[in-house]
């Protein structure tokens, strides 16, 4: 079952339409250990990437498991995903499909409609930054009137809002933040960061970026953050730009 979280918890649809994505100085607090804590995790795991280590279940992951669904709400989210630039489409496709081969591998059933939304649409906002608003709201908007015109009711579509929002709020978690927005931020920040890459199988990750090209992704978003951060100076991805997520993604294996 798609579980609901709080609306209203730091990132949540509710916190983000609220304050617009500014943070508190605790908040700020609380998510600069989240980051540190994160750093630490990504250190580790490239060992295991350089070594080859997958953990179990891994090696039985094939792309041809994750086919988008059939449905007026998947066309409609399609749609949405193409007014994006094709570096940013790219990405958003590879999100729902190394946040679906994580998914599976830690045995968290996903609503397939409502992540492949969240997953296609997380980063519609990003392109065209907006003074003291968080991207990821413009991004929601976008991905709640697919679902209106999809037929979705309201509240699956404020699931798939909330998860937007809150996939850029670092140390999320599948219990408390629902796996909706923790996979999308996990298979995004595997795309562009490497997070957790090393527990994806190296055909599995060819395979999608043979089948959705990156077209120069990394450089396109790191642009994309800088502007952000400009733009939302006391959000979060200005947060992350000053601990280092610039660099994280400069750094990270998959090459454009």
């Amino acid at each position: 079952m798609t579980s609901h979280p709080d609306p209203s918890r730091l990132g949540g649809i509710e916190w983000t339409r609220r304050t617009r994505g500014a943070l508190t100085g605790s908040e700020r607090r609380r998510l600069m250990g989240a980051i540190a804590r994160a750093q630490a995790e990504n250190l580790a795991g490239r060992v295991k990437l350089a070594l080859g280590r997958l953990p179990a279940g891994a090696r039985d992951l094939d792309l041809n498991d994750f086919r988008p669904p059939d449905s007026a709400l998947a066309r409609e989210a399609q749609d949405a995903c193409r007014e994006q630039s094709p570096a940013v489409a790219g990405h958003s496709h590879r999100t729902w499909i190394f946040g679906n081969a994580l998914a599976a591998l830690d045995r968290e059933r996903l609503d397939p409609e409502l992540f492949y939304v969240a997953a296609l649409l997380h980063d519609a906002g990003i392109e065209q930054p907006v003074a003291g608003e968080d991207f990821t709201l413009r991004s929601a908007e976008r991905a709640v009137t697919c679902a209106r015109a999809g037929g979705l009711q309201d509240a699956q579509t404020e699931l798939i809002a909330d998860a937007i929002t809150v996939h850029a709020t670092p140390g999320i978690t599948a219990a408390i933040d629902g796996a909706l927005g923790y996979y999308v931020q996990s298979g995004a920040t595997a795309d562009l960061a490497g997070n957790r890459l090393w527990d994806i199988p190296k055909t599995l990750v060819a395979g999608a970026n043979d089948l959705h090209p990156r077209h120069g992704v990394k450089a396109a978003i790191r642009h994309l953050v800088r502007d952000e951060a400009a733009a939302v100076p006391d959000g979060r991805f200005a947060l992350l730009v000053r601990c280092g997520f610039i660099v994280a993604i400069r750094l990270a294996p998959l090459r454009d």
